[in-house]
């Protein structure tokens, strides 16, 4: 009698155990499922390939990308440090350069790097004669003596934001 006590103790242990297993493998069913089909989304053309395979092209394809992100880095700095000496900042004043002529037809125009360095160019028009003047700009300033209408100019250059348009 008591060794049918255990035996019933035994096979209702067994059976929940085998309930446990049956559960558990249902569970671990469907997480393989999905593990599949977010590897077929990864690699639509890994199909008849070992997971290892596609796990090896994947990392391969990931240190390809990083090779191709450094190299795309090091192109935008360039192009950043190139974009610095191009022409980025103007500033235009216009003026009666003499009594005898009206409209403003004379000019000081400014045209700037982002460092501040470019010309500054003055044309001076008259009724009997036309100047053009063109003095380099270094840091804002010129070596040569400069109008008040050309520092007006580079001073308006150089405040001008970068990539916004200049409001009037």
């Amino acid at each position: 009698m008591l060794h049918q006590d255990w035996l019933v103790v035994l096979v209702i242990c067994g059976a929940v155990l085998l309930f446990f297993l049956i559960v558990w493998s249902l569970v671990l069913s469907l997480k393989l499922r999905q593990a599949l089909k977010l590897l077929a989304l990864l690699t639509p053309e890994g199909k008849g390939r070992s997971l290892d395979q596609i796990l090896e092209n994947l990392l391969s394809k990931q240190e390809e990308n990083h090779m191709l992100l450094m190299s795309l880095e090091n192109r935008v700095e360039q192009l950043h440090l190139l974009l610095q000496s191009c022409l980025q900042r103007v500033g235009l004043v216009r003026f009666d350069a003499f009594e005898d002529v009206a409209g403003q037809q004379s000019f000081s125009v400014a045209l700037l790097d982002n460092r501040g360095n470019g010309v500054v160019i003055t044309s001076l028009f008259g009724r009997n004669e036309s100047r053009c003047y063109a003095k380099p700009v270094i840091k804002g300033n010129s070596p040569h003596r400069l109008s008040e209408e050309e520092q007006i100019a580079i001073r308006q250059a150089i405040e001008q934001p970068i990539g916004q348009e200049r409001r009037k």
